[in-house]
């Protein structure tokens, strides 16, 4: 497994750049979170929380959505459940529901992920490692226009355990047929760069939120990083 930094680079102390932090090593294949990475539907599935707990008559405050943030509807589901008194698998199809048809709606993809996406492809193979449901995953890739940009798309559905688990990361690694201590993940929640990270996999952070600090080796502030694309491109 790749021991992982005690903090993460790029916020304190002396910034690395990408090429000191990775040296020589380069990945045989490259593995994306989808909801806040690839596409910009962190915000609706916090809308989609706050519809259905008014559905349910449950008070969305600031402490339950902290309490809410990274998990998947399997898991947001018997919460809300518990404080309306409702049945779970009921409100996990309320959220299922409500959620994708927000995104078919409003779903988009983040700035410069289509593009690093496509450069990346003519390098190595890639493979997307969800928290989402499958129907949610499949509409987010499809509005966002990503369907053939990856070889294996993996979702909380498909494992056992959701992230902070290393179980999707595992399963990407596994359908690519690449060791995870050859892939390179790209993340941006505390939740999914542990999941990487317990998989084996080097983590590059692309987090843009105060509240999250993911654990990776390597920090970008946007998948339109100069110093990203330069580094991608000095691959073989």
């Amino acid at each position: 497994m790749t021991p992982m930094p005690t903090r993460l680079v790029g916020y304190a102390g002396t910034p690395s750049t990408l090429t000191d932090t990775f040296g020589s090593w380069r990945p045989q294949a490259v593995v994306f979170d989808c909801d806040g990475l690839l596409m910009d539907t962190e915000s609706l599935w916090v809308q989609t929380q706050r519809i259905v707990c008014g559905e349910l008559g449950v008070y969305f405050d600031t402490n339950l959505q902290h309490q809410l943030v990274g998990l998947p509807a399997s898991r947001i589901g018997p919460l809300m459940a518990e404080r309306s008194g409702t049945d779970p698998d009921a409100v996990i199809t309320q959220l299922l529901d409500v959620n994708e048809r927000l995104v078919r709606e409003s779903g988009k993809p983040m700035p410069g992920a289509r593009e690093l996406v496509t450069f990346l492809g003519a390098k190595v193979p890639l493979a997307v490692a969800s928290n989402s449901a499958r129907r949610i995953l499949d509409v987010a890739l499809s509005r966002g226009d990503f369907d053939n940009g990856f070889a294996a798309t993996v979702s909380s559905d498909d494992v056992p355990r959701p992230k902070p688990a290393p179980d999707v990361y595992l399963a990407a690694a596994n359908a690519l047929g690449v060791g995870p201590q050859n892939c390179l993940a790209f993340e941006d929640s505390e939740a999914g760069a542990a999941a990487a990270g317990a998989a084996g996999m080097k983590v590059i952070a692309v987090s843009q939120t105060a509240s999250q600090r993911p654990l990776a080796h390597a920090l970008c502030d946007s998948l339109e990083s100069e110093e990203l694309l330069a580094w991608v491109a000095a691959w073989p």
